[in-house]
């Protein structure tokens, strides 16, 4: 850490809050309730014929238990199992929750 006449460096404070607030966001989300494949599915369907923004919690966690990060975005294709969403391919048995963002 650089001091200037006992003022930290502004730069340097930035970026100390900046990863104060990833480790916040990152600790404190969470899943939503699970759904069904069949609620999944409808939602995805929905999605798809009126092109809206989805919210996508994957069932997935890092190796200290936390919470992948949702994705956002609209559905830009799919292949067999897998979507396009928000320039990521997520395989639909990877969904934990979805809902529609208005």
């Amino acid at each position: 850490m650089m001091k200037w006449q006992g003022f930290y460096l502004s730069d340097h404070t930035a970026s100390l809050n900046k990863v104060d607030r990833e480790d916040e966001i990152k600790l404190n989300r969470r899943h939503s309730e699970q759904m069904a494949l069949n609620e999944i599915e409808s939602c995805l369907s929905q999605a798809l014929e009126k092109s809206q923004v989805v919210r996508v919690e994957r069932s997935l966690q890092d190796q200290n238990g936390y919470v992948a990060p949702f994705i956002e975005g609209k559905i830009e294709g799919y292949y067999q199992d897998k979507l396009m969403i928000g320039g990521e391919f997520i395989a639909i048995n990877e969904i934990y929750a979805i809902s529609l963002m208005k």
